[in-house]
């Protein structure tokens, strides 16, 4: 009787347990399970397009992940791009937006933002598309970056559907409207961005260096040297010979000098060269070839770059595809009469963060006295803790400096100001004897007073 319940106990704890790992599993905590599947919905058709007569884009990248060259390169970009932070545009309001807290802190249960944005520009880079799928579950948006080995474009009633799927074997079918989707190389096909067939001479010729190194560098360090015979002897003589001589002259524990021995019948010849034949110039070429497709250099791949390197690599490399990201993001998530009034998505770096010291000084100097730059935004400029109790969001700005609406009002009341009752003295003109000047003031204050003329007039 007790071995009977134990065994429905552990049964239903199973059932339990199944329960549980099928209500955890990720694409029922991505795309939730209450509502019938549109995937059963068997009225699709395949969208057609125009420039291709497949329907059907596959994301098969092979490994060029596993590629140590492309992985620095696809890397240091992604390290870069993570470092993005959005911020919600909404003209009239204060505060930070609901948004800007789920995208720079927790775009999902599962992801912080660092990884969500490194996940996003890893799949724009390797397979020039990126779709991100928004969530809405109890009041709650969560982003979700979906990578599927193959997509099929559906139509129905006119509307596009994409229908991913994934490696385990799952489908979804998804609206296009409600999916987040960015492009790279966006060119030959009317939906997603181009393959990267571009690069496969590249990384043929990569792979190629790759595995020529390494088979030279193992046949090279396998073989110590050639063993020769001077008289004729049977192949087992020899393995036997060859033992006998590597016990003898290689062990640490039998040979501790160091110095070899041979008679008259063996002659050996060490090789001593140990560096493959592999040129200087083709690793270099091979490997700029492949920084350059996905746009960083050795500097940015290092970290040795200089603040004008770090400008030129985020104006060409990191913003162009932060301000599409920008466009996607605000277009998915508001709607048109929310983009009307003004709301939007805006992704940018604190590009400052990389400048030198003179460069932030000289920005806060000339900044500072314009009413631009709080407290916590300067600190932030040299890497400082924002201040306590609200102190650091207080604006700094010089009394020099006016504003704009103010100039007329301030110019109006110095224009209104009464004149002083007392009248300026003339200054004589420069040609004029100052002696003189004094005898042409008493004769006009004569004149004033006697009222008579001095004669010099008829």
């Amino acid at each position: 009787m007790l071995g009977f319940c134990t065994l429905s106990i552990m049964k239903i704890l199973c059932i339990m347990w199944g329960d549980l790992m099928k209500h955890r599993g990720l694409f029922k905590t991505i795309f939730g399970g209450k509502d019938k599947p549109i995937e059963d919905v068997t009225d699709f058709n395949m969208y057609s397009l125009l420039n291709s007569f497949s329907s059907t884009f596959y994301t098969n990248t092979g490994n060029i992940w596993d590629m140590d060259v492309v992985r620095s390169a696809v890397d240091a970009y992604c390290r870069n791009f993570a470092k993005l932070k959005a911020r919600h545009v909404k003209p009239g309001t204060t505060g930070k937006s609901p948004y800007e807290k789920i995208l720079n802190y927790r775009p999902n249960p599962l992801m912080e933002a660092y990884s969500f944005y490194y996940k996003i520009a890893a799949n724009l880079k390797l397979t020039n598309n990126a779709f991100i799928y928004p969530e809405y579950k109890d009041g709650r948006l969560s982003l979700w970056p979906l990578m599927s080995t193959q997509i099929d474009l559906l139509e129905k009633n006119g509307q596009l559907y994409l229908k991913f799927l994934f490696r385990t074997g799952k489908k979804k079918v998804v609206s296009y409207e409600e999916i987040i989707h960015m492009r790279g190389q966006f060119f030959n096909h009317d939906i997603f961005g181009s393959k990267n067939t571009a690069l496969k001479p590249a990384l043929d010729t990569a792979d190629a260096i790759n595995q020529g190194v390494s088979n030279s560098a193992k046949l090279i360090n396998s073989i110590r040297g050639i063993l020769s015979a001077s008289v004729s002897t049977k192949d087992e003589d020899l393995a036997k010979i060859r033992d006998k001589f590597v016990e003898n002259n290689f062990k640490i524990t039998s040979n501790g000098s160091g110095v070899i021995v041979t008679d008259t019948k063996l002659n050996y010849t060490p090789i001593n060269e140990k560096s493959a034949s592999i040129s200087a110039d083709q690793l270099n070429y091979t490997k700029n070839a492949i920084y350059d497709y996905f746009g960083v250099n050795e500097a940015i791949v290092q970290n040795k770059f200089k603040e004008d390197e770090w400008s030129a690599f985020y104006e060409g490399a990191i913003e162009p595809v932060a301000i599409q990201m920008s466009q996607c993001f605000t277009n998915i998530l508001f709607t048109d009469n929310e983009r009307n009034f003004g709301n939007e998505i805006v992704f940018e770096a604190n590009r400052l963060q990389y400048a030198s010291t003179s460069t932030k000084v000289t920005v806060v100097k000339e900044l500072s006295p314009m009413a631009v730059l709080m407290k916590d935004d300067i600190r932030e400029i040299f890497n400082m803790a924002p201040l306590p109790n609200g102190e650091g969001q207080k604006i700094l700005q010089s009394l020099n400096w006016i504003n704009a609406d103010k100039a007329d009002e301030y110019q109006s009341k110095h224009n209104d100001t009464p004149p002083d009752p007392t009248p300026p003295k003339e200054t004589p003109p420069e040609d004029q004897d100052p002696q003189e000047e004094k005898s042409t003031e008493e004769n006009n204050s004569g004149d004033a007073e006697g009222g008579v003329d001095n004669g010099s007039q008829q």
